[in-house]
């Protein structure tokens, strides 16, 4: 006897779509589940049909969980695939983004729906048509957010579950979940939750004894891949300037302790040079941080291990800046990258952002130690000026598709740093401009609140 067509339902629970039964959708429990027992897997917060913020997405995925996926999940994770990672990976190439989670996600139920949740909070953005700030109120009513606040709890019930687990993968899943979590409540202007999710992770790699080497991260456990250790540093750098975490030490351990100069022979590629200057761009970032909080007594105090440090990271930024400029004349046959080779575009656009970032390292270090309400005479004038073009000749390498959200803090810390205590007016509000015009998250650094700060301290000044 030939079966009737009817059409699949889309919006039934899903336990009777993983038993393969049609669901009759009965408000709150459907009856096939109830009616045997079982538990009814309604997802709590369902889009209704027709509900979609820009048109059908799919996900184009070489490999599929081990589960079924309901369409809502499939389509999160595809709003992530081709809407999220592209601008989480706009600076620079992540093994972790592009490669470590997707091959998580789809043997780890509580990765897959940690993941979920954060393409969920993305579509959520999307329908408002920008990035909360921090402090901004949330509309609770989005659907979208509220399918990601499910599946945020499926993921972390899932880890709970497992605490008590042998597994030797644990751990990394733990802190792979963790970052997801932190990422998907910075997109969504929760930067206080965000921050505990990262204290809780420094603290499981604190645990771990992590040290920095040249070659890269030695993890004596083995426990956890060396990319997902990068990225809660890089998340770490830019929360120094919005709160206080118990930190992981081992760049400013590297750099305080080891004769960093001594490693810094001619460049081979520019993933090594990469390498090289993180851990100094770290430890320049801390001490950053530390100075632009610290004022008056607390200062003096500490003056002469403040001074030490800030002579030594001088010399290091100096001397990396000679080699990596040596290298990008012998490669590049350029340092100012006005002209781009379209053969080497994203390499050339890596090695300017990375240049970038040490021009932001070498003004930062000096001007970190000074009050904005009193800064030193001359002022840095000529530097501010010089890292302002810098940052807005690589902001225009983006204006196709800048980055909405990103890991790395970069452009704002550049622009902040340029106004920091300057005694020309002109380059606070040409900085505000930038920011502005910006208007990007990275990590714990928001372009357009650290522009409204800018402003504030300028109206201090001018009143």
């Amino acid at each position: 006897r030939k079966k009737t067509p009817s059409k699949r339902s889309r919006t039934g629970c899903r336990t009777c779509r993983a038993r393969r039964v049609k669901c009759d959708e009965f408000p709150g429990a459907c009856k096939n589940c109830s009616s045997t027992g079982r538990v009814c897997g309604y997802d709590t917060h369902r889009p209704p049909p027709g509900v979609s913020p820009g048109g059908s997405l799919r996900a184009e995925l070489t490999h599929k969980p081990q589960w079924i996926m309901t369409s809502d999940e499939q389509r999160c994770l595809s709003f992530f695939q081709h809407r999220s990672l592209p601008h989480l990976v706009g600076f620079f190439d992540s093994p972790l983004w592009q490669n470590l989670i997707h091959r998580l996600s789809y043997a780890e139920p509580a990765v897959y729906h940690a993941l979920v949740a954060l393409g969920a909070v993305s579509q959520a953005n999307n329908i408002k048509g920008h990035l909360p700030r921090p402090g901004e109120k949330k509309d609770l009513q989005n659907i979208w957010y509220r399918f990601a606040l499910e599946q945020s709890g499926r993921s972390m019930a899932l880890l709970i579950k497992r605490r008590t687990s042998q597994d030797p993968q644990l751990q990394q899943v733990v802190l792979v979940c963790c970052l997801l979590f932190i990422v998907a409540e910075l997109r969504y202007g929760n930067f206080d939750r965000a921050s505990v999710h990262l204290q809780s992770g420094l603290r499981i790699l604190q645990s771990m004894n992590i040290q920095r080497q040249p070659s890269g991260l030695e993890i004596p456990s083995g426990a956890v891949d060396e990319c997902i250790v990068e990225s809660f540093l890089a998340l770490q750098a830019g929360s120094r300037y919005y709160c206080a975490v118990a930190p992981l030490r081992c760049d400013s351990d590297f750099i305080y302790t080891q004769p960093y100069d001594s490693y810094l022979c001619p460049f081979e590629n520019i993933r090594q040079a990469r390498q090289l200057w993180r851990p100094l761009e770290q430890t320049v970032f801390e001490f950053m941080a530390t100075g632009m909080k610290t004022f008056g007594p607390q200062m003096e105090a500490n003056y002469d291990t403040v001074h030490r440090q800030q002579l030594q990271l001088l010399y290091y930024v100096t001397r990396y800046l000679q080699q990596f400029d040596t290298f990008c004349l012998a490669r590049y046959g350029t340092t100012s990258f006005m002209s781009s080779n379209p053969a080497r575009y994203k390499e050339q656009r890596e090695a300017e952002l990375i240049r970038l970032s040490c021009l932001t390292a070498l003004l930062g270090v000096k001007v970190a130690v000074y009050s904005p309400v009193r800064p030193p005479a001359h002022g840095y004038v000529r530097e501010r000026l010089a890292l302002l073009a810098a940052a807005e000749t690589a902001m225009d390498k983006f204006d196709k598709d800048p980055p909405t959200f990103t890991e790395h803090s970069l452009m704002a810390p550049s622009l902040y740093t340029a106004a920091w205590g300057s005694p020309d007016y002109f380059i606070y509000c040409r900085a505000i401009d930038l920011l502005q015009r910006w208007g990007s998250v990275e990590g714990f650094l928001s372009a357009s609140l650290n522009a409204d700060l800018l402003n504030e301290v300028l109206k201090e000044l001018v009143l």
